[in-house]
């Protein structure tokens, strides 16, 4: 029998491993630090010689936290748990777990359709999970918290998120010279996420307007 205690734990387990996930990026670049200090190197050099590995770092520190906002605010409608819900978050801590792996790559190995695939492959993967567990909790009654249901925007969001990761890992593995620029096309998603809310306002509006109009004859 589920409970609201294995909820919570289900939701801690993913927060405790999201928060060791995200300061495992950090790990690499303070090991390089104690290497450069036997050198002589200045933090100029060292700056200057790591800059790769540190831009990955701050990318994949924004991504993780991106991605975890986005985990939390699905289950802030989730009032209950089942199994093929527990298995889709169990592979979404997967795809975290696995992100400062390619974080690490790209920051030592030459940008390649491999390095590219892998890194945006990971966020793809873990946005296309988290767009499933929307849709489940969603369609499940017994698992969305009633009085607080996913909007459909969260939905449109989501959907839109995936898809634009999914095109941006197409673009920036088959398309060398833009590699991880794809990931700018995530941007898109932000003007189409409020073009879909001015249009459901005016769908509401006129809703609401013919409901009014139909009352008062």
């Amino acid at each position: 029998m589920q409970t609201t205690l294995g909820l919570n734990r289900l939701v801690f387990f993913t927060d405790a491993v999201t928060a060791i996930a995200i300061t495992l990026l950090i790990l690499p670049v303070v090991d390089s630090v104690a290497k450069a200090s036997t050198t002589g190197y200045s933090a100029g050099q060292f700056l200057a010689q790591n800059e790769s590995q540190l831009i990955g770092l701050t990318m994949s520190f924004a991504v993780i936290a991106r991605l975890w906002v986005s985990h939390h605010s699905t289950f802030e409608h989730v009032a209950a748990y089942n199994a093929p819900l527990m298995l889709l978050n169990i592979v979404w801590v997967f795809t975290i777990v696995l992100l400062p792996f390619p974080t690490e790559m790209i920051s030592q190995f030459p940008t390649s359709s491999l390095t590219v695939g892998f890194y945006i492959g990971t966020m793809a993967a873990n946005a296309l999970v988290l767009t499933a567990m929307v849709l489940l909790v969603h369609r499940n009654p017994t698992l969305e918290d009633t009085a607080n249901p996913i909007s459909a925007l969260q939905i449109f969001t989501s959907v839109a998120v995936t898809a634009a990761f999914l095109v941006a890992l197409v673009v920036g593995v088959l398309v060398g010279p833009i590699n991880f620029w794809a990931l700018l096309i995530l941007f898109v998603s932000i003007p189409a996420q409020m073009i879909y809310d001015r249009r459901a306002a005016r769908s509401r509006a006129a809703q609401a307007e013919a409901e009014r109009r139909c009352n008062a004859e």
